[in-house]
């Protein structure tokens, strides 16, 4: 939940930005939130809340270039500087290509 839908501040499309920004780290990390936690929810939403506690990241290593960034956008304090659905939507085809370009590049490498 973001940290302005804690605050019962009003519901934009950022929060759902943020929302997908946590949706998208756990697909990648295969960890529940905060899992290496030892709040309760009530802490992590007054923790969410005040900006200090985000999940997780992966190795920015193991991961094409700017998806861990990608993530970290989404999760900004500031919800008018998180992307736009279409701009993560723009982010995600050019990282979808980087993978496609590098698949085809192992592929050529490992047959020559």
């Amino acid at each position: 939940m973001a940290p302005e839908v804690i605050r019962c501040e009003p519901y934009t499309e950022k929060c759902d930005v943020y929302s997908f920004g946590i949706i998208l780290n756990e697909l990648i990390t295969a960890e529940h939130p905060y899992i290496e936690t030892s709040y309760g929810p009530s802490k992590i939403a007054l923790k969410v809340a005040d900006g200090i506690l985000r999940p997780k990241l992966p190795e920015r290593d193991a991961y094409p270039t700017g998806l861990i960034d990608l993530i970290c956008r989404t999760w900004d304090a500031e919800p008018s500087s998180r992307p736009s659905c279409a701009t993560i939507t723009s982010a995600l085809r050019e990282i979808k290509q980087q993978i496609v370009q590098r698949r085809e590049q192992e592929q050529h490498s490992n047959s020559a």
